[in-house]
């Protein structure tokens, strides 16, 4: 699954740098709230929103069932955008942890890789969709985003 490659990326581009003492250790506390921004070619946008709503939604509604998620919101701007800033859907989504967020292999990968092979039995044609959905874009970005405390600039 590509973007969760990418999410552990950024955890990891964020996170210290371990001594050769202190062995790395994934995450493992608090829920952890990812934003997926697509840039969806133009004249795309439906195409690329109902192979979402078909493919890649039903996955993450199965994830929140199963309890690895506890929120899922999906969003588009009401105004335009411009040129880099754009952006045309924004799916954001709660972990119920970091483990869930961004562990390459552990039980969300697991479950994930098990929903998708009984909701997708046909794979060919599932991934060819993908692929389709993929190819649509201009540009994906996944972002973690963390509160800020109050009173803090």
């Amino acid at each position: 699954m590509k973007p969760r490659i990418a999410l552990v990326l950024l955890a990891l581009a964020g996170a210290p740098a371990a001594s050769a003492q202190t062995p790395a250790q994934a995450p493992t506390a608090g829920q952890v709230t990812a934003e997926y921004y697509y840039r969806i070619r133009w004249g795309s946008a439906d195409e690329f929103k109902r192979l979402y709503e078909r493919n890649h939604a039903p996955l993450l509604r199965e994830m929140q069932r199963l309890g690895f998620i506890t929120r899922i919101e999906t969003e588009e701007p009401f105004t335009h955008l411009s040129g880099g800033a754009r952006w045309d859907l924004r799916v954001t989504v709660t972990f119920r942890d970091a483990d869930s967020a961004v562990l390459v292999g552990g039980p969300f990968d697991q479950a994930f890789a098990s929903a998708s092979a009984r909701l997708y039995p046909d794979r060919t044609a599932f991934a060819a969709e993908e692929a389709r959905r993929f190819a649509l874009l201009e540009e994906h970005w996944d972002v973690i985003v963390a509160p800020v405390a109050a009173g803090t600039p």
